[in-house]
């Protein structure tokens, strides 16, 4: 049991490596498609790596959603909304490493859980609101502006590149 959840473990680290890697990629003049395809691709085979474990897939990427480096976390994130295990995420926001979510996020498909993120959105505290606001104007959601106002006036300067970062994703800014 203990080498499967290594196994997973090292999935996941790879997906954050090679999203990292991604991530340079795409603002670089040196890559070419081919070559971010092939990362697309290596990240695709490490994510089925984790769909095969199931359950314990949900086990090893859950607690590792608080991570303070970035790319464990959102490797986690992003695992689980692939697995659309959007509940186990939205149930400790409050402890996630909120710039991976929204990476995450925002590089998959929110469909199916609009209305929560919506009812996020309107009701938690401005730390988590203004992530999900973030997440809600990359995929042209319409947000209520009443948040937006209160995020720009914030202390938390997070709080506030997030607003400015909404307001120009926003498809009714």
């Amino acid at each position: 049991m203990a080498a499967v959840v290594e196994i997973l473990l090292e999935h996941l680290d790879e997906i954050g490596f090679l999203w990292s890697q991604r991530a340079d990629a795409i603002s670089s003049p040196d890559y070419r498609e081919q070559d971010v395809q092939e990362l697309d691709h290596r990240i695709a085979a490490h994510l089925d790596g984790l769909l095969v474990a199931g359950d314990q897939c949900f086990e090893v990427a859950a607690p590792r959603l608080g991570e303070e480096d970035k790319s464990i976390a959102f490797a986690a994130a992003w695992c689980l909304a692939q697995l659309g295990a959007f509940e186990r995420i939205f149930n400790q926001l409050e402890q996630c490493n909120l710039d991976a979510v929204i990476e995450a996020f925002c590089h998959c498909c929110i469909d199916s859980v609009q209305i929560p993120l919506k009812e996020i959105y309107q009701n938690a505290d401005a730390d988590v609101a203004s992530a999900i606001g973030l997440i809600l104007a990359t995929h042209q959601k319409s947000l209520t502006p009443n948040r937006l106002l209160e995020f720009l006036g914030h202390d938390d300067p997070r709080v506030r590149e997030r607003a400015w970062n909404t307001i120009s994703r926003s498809p009714n800014a």
